[in-house]
């Protein structure tokens, strides 16, 4: 099950508590895609398949699962990490008493949500993101997740991206989730910084992850 919308996206958004509320559920064809890049353990969808909505056909390709090899700056150590995205990364909640086309419904189970087109439209730029991620801002947003802020040039106006990411390992592969991705009023402030390297060595090593500040 994909993950929640951190720091509270009522506050930014508008959406229900923890990015899940009012959820509709209904009985729809699943546009998922069955075939798999990695041989993962989760169940994480690693292939999204296109979605038609007024006649306009939209891609996914750019949120397949992906992997990539960061080596440590100091340490001798190297991390494979395999990447996958939710859709969350392209949809948003249903809100409380909203009207909509049932067209406008990306279907997912039990998690069925609205296709939000700025929402894809900026997840273009998580490719990039995923692969320059040590240079990130990270730091820890909550609910065991960590978040790297990025401010993302869109026709030269400053879009403060919110990009939520959950990590494990299983059967000795170290895994990224991108739970969600957002664009926020305003960059986050008051948060601290969580070292990337530091995540990656202590999911490497089977160490306790960093936790936020108290």
């Amino acid at each position: 099950m994909s993950g929640n919308d951190v720091l509270n996206p009522r506050l930014y958004l508008g959406e229900g508590s923890l990015d899940g509320a009012f959820v509709i559920s209904r009985a729809r064809k699943v546009l998922v895609a069955k075939k798999n890049t990695f041989n993962l353990a989760d169940n994480e969808v690693q292939k999204w398949t296109s979605f038609d909505l007024d006649s306009e056909l939209y891609n996914f390709e750019h949120l397949n699962a992906c992997k990539h090899r960061f080596s440590h700056p100091e340490r001798d150590e190297c991390y494979t990490l395999y990447f996958t995205f939710s859709h969350h990364v392209f949809t948003r909640s249903i809100k409380q008493n909203e009207s909509f086309d049932n067209a406008q419904i990306y279907p997912y189970p039990s998690d069925e949500r609205i296709f939000d087109l700025t929402r894809f439209e900026l997840s273009k730029y998580l490719p990039q993101i995923v692969a320059t991620l040590p240079e990130q801002f990270c730091y820890h947003g909550g609910y065991s997740r960590y978040c790297s802020c990025k401010i993302s040039q869109e026709d030269g106006t400053e879009i403060h991206y919110q990009v939520v990411y959950r990590v494990w390992k299983q059967r000795g592969k170290m895994r990224f989730h991108i739970e969600s991705a957002y664009p926020l009023l305003e960059r986050v402030s008051k948060v601290k910084k969580v070292n990337f390297w530091v995540i990656c060595h202590n999911l490497l090593r089977g160490k306790k992850l960093p936790k936020p500040a108290k």
